[in-house]
């Protein structure tokens, strides 16, 4: 739907976005190496959003050898800390609309048995057993100019990891199912969030730290699991992710849903016998695109729900229950670890520890959905979060001032960012905020926007876009990367 008033968009309140494409992402940080148990327990990444990311994802590789080119995924929580001495790996991460930071392995009190990569000992099975305790690890954040506008997203809604505000069931309005869907969890009296998460791991002794906000999704409604016993927490990092105490007992979460067009998916079977790796059938580029890989279950009392897959194992029990799967993708193939059968692991988990014990799961077979948003047929040039850009096909303006007209596209967001086919003009909302892109990109920086307006002929033929009073030009610069390891040392 789209409403402009006539003659001039100028000043218009009710223009909606009409695309449905995710470009590439705003900002991807430099590889950084890291290593388990070290006083580098944390690493600060400084993104160029200036507000909350739509979607953070990073990217874990080992340092060499066949596997090197297949990149495994962040955590949105960690589930283990370092009470016992069994092996658990990760990287876990949270952010704010400047910065994400990373938590790796490091033993607080217990035993130093966290390592960066792991893919389970007897209790799983899948290509090939990888354990690693250095390995390279990237942020890539996508702004909310990156995404299309939601075709839904909720408030912030209270969560507890406690009783019946421990579960969540949220209506999306769509009727069908939506292409990608989020959960941030926001700590209270902050602006940290994190992700959800899509399963539960074994749990440790009755005072081990873990926690998560897993999250399943159809077709009409958006089911949330808090932890509701057994000390868990909406967030931890906390005892066994270096001198970190990070831990939420409660939160704010919101769901944001998207109908996208420039995807490709993948369903593959999950049980005992299945493959543990795949061929993607489509080239996938692990600089620009993202990549989205869910579980869905197909029995039980959440039938028809997508939850999240995730990066690492964290257990190695042989003896209580847990699920999970755990995959890594390379540009053309996807690796899958499953818990092995006969055995307690499930492809899906929840028990009565989460949501007030609301609907259960625990899944042998399911099936594996895997989409991948591909930039590079997106309709417009370079995606930023902030940008205006000109065109013939379509109009939009979102809250965050988005104008989009065509063959090139016209946005314009708080920040202030100007974009004409290849050029950049960018402004940002705060004098300490730097940015980051490719070193052949020309970039100015604008001192003020008087107007835009834009006359749009129906019919046949001719949209004209008038711009007036743009003053440009202060000075051309360069961004520098502004990542940096903070180092802590250990407990």
């Amino acid at each position: 739907m789209l409403k402009i008033p006539s003659p001039f968009l100028h000043g218009a309140t009710d223009v909606r976005v009409t695309g449905r494409c995710v470009g590439p992402p705003h900002f991807t940080s430099q590889w950084t190496e890291v290593e388990a148990q070290t006083t580098k327990s944390s690493v600060t990444l400084e993104h160029e959003c200036g507000e909350f990311p739509a979607k953070v994802e990073l990217q874990i590789r080992p340092l060499a050898g066949n596997s090197s080119n297949f990149f495994f995924p962040g955590l949105g929580s960690a589930q283990r800390d370092d009470d016992i001495n069994r092996t658990y790996g990760g990287i876990v991460y949270k952010y704010n609309k400047f910065e994400v930071i990373l938590y790796i392995p490091k033993a607080n009190d217990g035993y130093p048995s966290g390592v960066i990569i792991y893919t389970g000992g007897s209790g799983w099975r899948g290509p090939v057993s990888q354990r690693e305790t250095r390995a390279r690890v990237r942020a890539l954040v996508w702004c909310p100019g990156d995404l299309p506008a939601p075709a839904y997203q909720s408030g912030w809604i209270p969560l507890y990891n406690s009783g019946r505000g421990s579960f969540l069931e949220i209506a999306h309005h769509q009727g069908t199912l939506p292409d990608l869907v989020t959960v941030q969890v926001q700590q209270n009296g902050s602006e940290w969030l994190s992700d959800g998460i899509g399963s539960m791991t074994a749990l440790g002794p009755s005072t081990s730290s873990w926690g998560g906000v897993i999250y399943g999704y159809n077709a009409s409604h958006v089911r949330i699991w808090a932890p509701s016993q057994n000390n868990g927490n909406l967030f931890s990092a906390e005892d066994g992710w270096g001198s970190s105490s990070e831990k939420w007992s409660s939160g704010l979460v919101k769901v944001t849903a998207w109908r996208i067009t420039n995807a490709f998916t993948l369903t593959y079977p999950l049980d005992s016998s299945s493959k543990p790796q795949t061929a993607l059938n489509t080239t996938y580029n692990q600089d620009t695109d993202l990549l989205i890989v869910r579980v869905r279950a197909d029995t039980g009392e959440n039938r028809g729900f997508l939850f999240p897959a995730t990066g690492a194992v964290q257990n190695d029990e042989t003896v209580s229950s847990f699920g999970g799967v755990v995959y890594s993708s390379s540009r053309d193939s996807l690796r899958i670890w499953t818990p092995a059968s006969p055995g307690p692991g499930y492809l899906l988990y929840i028990n009565n520890d989460w949501g007030n014990s609301m609907y259960p799961q625990s899944s042998k077979t399911a099936t594996l959905v895997v989409h991948v948003w591909k930039s590079a047929s997106c309709d417009f040039p370079t995606t930023t979060a902030h940008r205006l850009t000109t065109g013939i096909s379509h109009v939009s303006l979102t809250t965050a001032h988005r104008l989009t007209t065509g063959i090139s596209h016209v946005s314009l967001t708080t920040a202030h960012r100007l974009t004409t086919g290849s050029s950049h003009v960018p402004l940002s909302s705060s004098a300490n905020f730097a940015t980051q892109r490719k070193a052949q990109d020309n970039k100015v920086s604008t001192t003020s926007i008087d107007s835009v307006a834009v006359a749009v002929g129906v019919g046949g033929a001719v949209i004209l876009l008038l711009i007036t009073g743009l003053i440009l030009v202060r000075v051309l610069w360069k961004r520098k990367n502004r990542n940096r390891v903070r180092e802590e040392k250990g407990g």
